[in-house]
């Protein structure tokens, strides 16, 4: 399943979630299977402190290690995505 995993933190804490992202890709390193695999780049908005990047998981646990690694001075919001052409073949199944 692929995932948009929205990212913020606060301004004061950026020094703090830089130091979880390199240890966190160090992780992902040792332990592949324990994460969700990233599908693009990360990618910073200019808007605030915030950002996303697209996942694919297998299974829930992948996307909540991430989360827990970068708590509390990185909040998340994942939402499931789906094609849309996927998706419209599921609507005209379900006629």
């Amino acid at each position: 399943m692929k995932y948009i995993v929205f990212w913020e933190y606060e301004p004061k804490e950026i020094d703090k979630a830089i130091k979880k992202l390199v240890a966190f890709r160090e992780e992902i390193k040792k332990s592949p299977e324990k994460y969700a695999k990233p599908v693009t780049p990360n990618y910073t908005m200019s808007v605030g402190f915030k950002g996303f990047q697209l996942f694919e998981a297998d299974n829930p646990e992948q996307l909540a290690r991430m989360v827990l690694h970068y708590r509390p001075e990185v909040k998340f919001e994942i939402v499931h995505i789906t094609e849309t052409k996927k998706t419209m073949k599921l609507y005209d199944e379900s006629k």
